[in-house]
């Protein structure tokens, strides 16, 4: 069962977060000491432990790319709310002003050459 859970880990700040992965890291490195010496009872644990790292860099990550806010802090996307929901907002608000610029232009007409006139513009081959 994971120990750290996303919800627990936003409650945290960016500090808390990075000494946790400090910690993680010196109880992996133990675990790891223990499962060589044949003495840890259940090997899973340290799959476990780098995929609580993982997650806390995931959401830390976030955090810092403003798609998702601690919950200490404010701004950026609403808890709940994924980068790709504010994004999707973002681009919709934004393709009404895309759509007026490109109906405002007219289609380029293009004239194709007959094609007796691409034959003449080629040199004959020697």
């Amino acid at each position: 069962m994971r120990e750290l859970k996303a919800e627990k880990i936003r409650d945290m700040t960016e500090e808390e977060i990075e000494n946790r992965i400090r910690e993680v890291h010196e109880e992996i490195f133990n675990l790891r000491f223990r499962n060589a010496m044949r003495q840890l009872q259940n090997p899973v644990l340290i799959r476990e432990r780098r995929r609580d790292i993982a997650r806390m860099h995931t959401i830390l990550a976030e955090h810092r790319s403003g798609s998702r806010k601690l919950s200490g802090h404010s701004g950026g996307a609403p808890h709940g709310e994924t980068r790709e929901a504010v994004s999707a907002a973002k681009v919709s608000a934004a393709k009404p002003a895309k759509a007026a610029k490109e109906s405002k232009q007219e289609p380029v007409e293009r004239k194709k050459a007959p094609k007796e006139a691409k034959k003449a513009t080629k040199e004959p081959k020697k």
